[in-house]
């Protein structure tokens, strides 16, 4: 157990076209963070930035003695927890306050060349290092590498990464704000949806959303103090996938092994079978069927039929990406699975809760190095306090 816990969560609507700017979306998730946790503004000593600047210090209100930008692509939000516990622990902070907001669909791309000063607006800030120059531009590219090495090896076809996006789409259909509310679909819809990247469909990919979300966390202790219920991180867990680069192993593992799983659970004193629930970091199917593989919930090229014999679905064995996730609920990088992940231990999802959800698996991927799937990589087990 690492001794933190979650007590603030603060998540904004989440959508297309919003009509607010970045920093909108940041204050009125950490307006909402500080309401639920309730912890005034001067008692947050510490501001965990992804994607804000200094400026929003001022614009939120808030005086810490530290902030700094964490970044690590999609990863950032659950290593954002890890690193608070590290802080918290040390004893150099008390109350600390990750946040995130972006406003992804309010102009269209520039259609720019890499030029080393791209940024998330236009395309270069979706290069993947040297590879860009033979072509690899964009994630969609990256994961439908490791979609199609995935299916040639374990004999799965198209029609299995559908059965992730009807599940995943399910859960958003009735999820109020999702962007795939009240619009199921089935695996001859996506059999039917255009080919984006191969072996990839237009279902099997999330879509940008505009959005913020904020989490407050202290030390156990000093939750008790707090308004918010709160959630215990129990165990904690990081890796990194370049390392497969130089084996030529890098689009077989998502980056939970060998490293960030193993020490999440040993951390937490738990085993697969344990997870009540889980919440993934997937924009794409493929991401969904190989951690669900990595992490020990089935074996190699076992995931297919563990979706479609209704494991992740509701009632199943183990309920994944509840409220939709990046596929069909929205797209906040890392938050999205974890802000989930923190509703489901509360026991107040808005719809899909899990009955007695005890522990939850929360993963974050990201930050790809400059090299196709070397993605960096975070593990979290949270629970109720125990």
């Amino acid at each position: 157990m690492t001794g933190a816990a979650i007590v603030g969560l603060g998540l904004t609507e989440q959508g297309r076209r919003l009509g607010f700017s970045p920093r909108e979306l940041r204050r009125r998730a950490i307006d909402a963070a500080l309401a639920d946790a309730g912890v005034p503004r001067e008692r947050i000593d510490t501001v965990i930035c992804f994607g804000a600047l200094p400026e929003d210090l001022r614009y939120a209100g808030l005086s810490p003695r530290s902030s700094f930008a964490l970044m690590s692509g999609g990863a950032t939000p659950a290593l954002s927890v890890v690193v608070a516990a590290g802080l918290l622990a040390s004893g150099q902070a008390e109350y600390v306050l990750s946040v995130y907001g972006e406003a992804f669909t309010g102009a269209a791309p520039r259609l720019e060349p890499n030029h080393g000063g791209g940024g998330r607006s236009d395309i270069g800030g979706y290069s993947y290092g040297y590879p860009y120059l033979y072509g690899l531009v964009g994630p969609g590219a990256v994961y439908a590498m490791a979609a199609r090495r995935y299916l040639d090896a374990h004999g799965a076809t198209s029609a299995d990464l559908a059965e992730v996006a009807v599940v995943e789409r399910g859960y958003g259909s009735v999820r109020p704000g999702a962007v795939g509310y009240g619009a199921p679909i089935t695996v001859a819809d996506h059999q039917a949806s255009r080919m984006i990247v191969d072996p990839l469909r237009l279902l099997d990919c999330s879509r940008p959303t505009d959005g913020g979300a904020a989490i407050v966390l202290t030390t156990a202790e000093r939750a008790a103090d707090c308004a918010g219920e709160p959630v215990a991180v129990l165990g904690a867990g990081t890796g990194h996938n370049i390392a497969n680069w130089w084996d030529g192993t890098m689009a077989e593992r998502f980056g939970a092994l060998p490293d960030a799983a193993p020490r999440a659970f040993g951390q937490a004193g738990v085993a697969p079978g344990d997870i009540d629930v889980a919440q993934l970091y997937a924009p794409f199917t493929i991401a969904t069927l190989m951690q669900l593989e990595e992490y020990g919930f089935c074996g190699a090229g076992e995931g297919p039929a563990f979706v479609r014999d209704g494991h992740t679905g509701p009632g199943g064995s183990l309920p994944t990406n509840t409220g939709g996730g990046q596929h069909s609920g929205f797209y906040a990088t890392g938050f999205t699975p974890l802000s989930e992940g923190i509703m489901q231990i509360r026991g107040d999802a808005p719809t899909n809760q899990v009955p007695d959800a005890e522990l939850c698996l929360v993963s974050g991927s990201g930050g790809n190095g400059g090299v196709h799937g070397s993605w960096a990589h975070v593990s979290l087990v949270l629970g109720r306090g125990r």
